[in-house]
């Protein structure tokens, strides 16, 4: 496991517990909306942000809700934003994938109403229309086309957070200068367009994840929140 830098960490300024996911990924705990909700306030949070993994028409992709659940996921949120309101501020993301060939989805995806926000979480990249980085038999250098897709999402403004960003390394063993690099073109994405950059407390619970490199040289004029990365209600903290 990689230790987590300081440099250029920001804490969140309310309690927020940043960077939830829920069962409707089929990767997390069965553990229902409002358990969520519940255990944030038990901690003293102030503010409890849900970016599940976005589906995409057709269901193309694994390890995310399909496309049929988005609905129920909107009106559950929104229904528990407003039962809880006095309690505690609840937020309604999505963390997606930035691919060209669903630029008309993703502002489908902005301009609803029940929608706070949008996060890239870049796990894979399109190499063409209906071809994936995951394709591939050799993805050494596959933190390339990540850095790039990350930051071509970046650009379009439907954005709020990128995620992780430092993960798209995780399948190198150590930090050189083409890493440096794409790193300072990321962070400078960021910065140019007001995206926050997310650092993620389940990166460093994993090895080659987390980068302390990345986060050294993220400037204090960058924007940075801490995210949780929660699959189930034991891993919610307060960041």
């Amino acid at each position: 496991m990689n230790k987590q830098s300081k440099t250029n960490i920001s804490t969140n300024n309310n309690k927020e517990i940043f960077h939830v996911h829920t069962y409707r990924c089929k990767h997390a705990s069965e553990e229902r909306d409002w358990e969520y909700i519940e255990k944030a306030i038990e901690l003293g949070a102030t503010k409890i942000t849900f970016t599940d993994h976005a589906p995409f028409p057709g269901n193309p992709f694994g390890n995310r809700m399909d496309i049929e659940q988005l609905p129920e996921y909107l009106d559950t949120l929104q229904s528990l934003k407003e039962k809880y309101q006095d309690k505690i501020i609840v937020k309604i993301g999505l963390e997606v994938e930035y691919l060209p060939s669903f630029q008309e989805y993703y502002q489908e995806l902005k301009d609803n109403e029940i929608l706070d926000m949008l996060i890239i979480g870049q796990h894979f990249f399109e190499i063409e229309k209906g071809e994936y980085s995951f394709h591939s038999n050799n993805r050494k250098d596959e933190y390339i086309g990540l850095a790039k897709a990350s930051i071509d999402g970046m650009k379009t403004g439907l954005f709020s957070v990128l995620a992780h960003p430092d993960r798209i390394f995780r399948r190198k063993k150590q930090w050189d200068h083409e890493l440096d690099k794409t790193a300072r073109q990321m962070i400078d994405a960021a910065i140019a367009n007001e995206v926050i950059l997310e650092s993620n407390l389940s990166s460093a619970r994993k090895e080659n994840q987390y980068w302390n490199e990345f986060w050294d040289m993220v400037p204090e004029k960058a924007k940075v929140i801490v995210g949780v990365d929660a699959h189930s209600v034991s891993e919610l903290v307060i960041s």
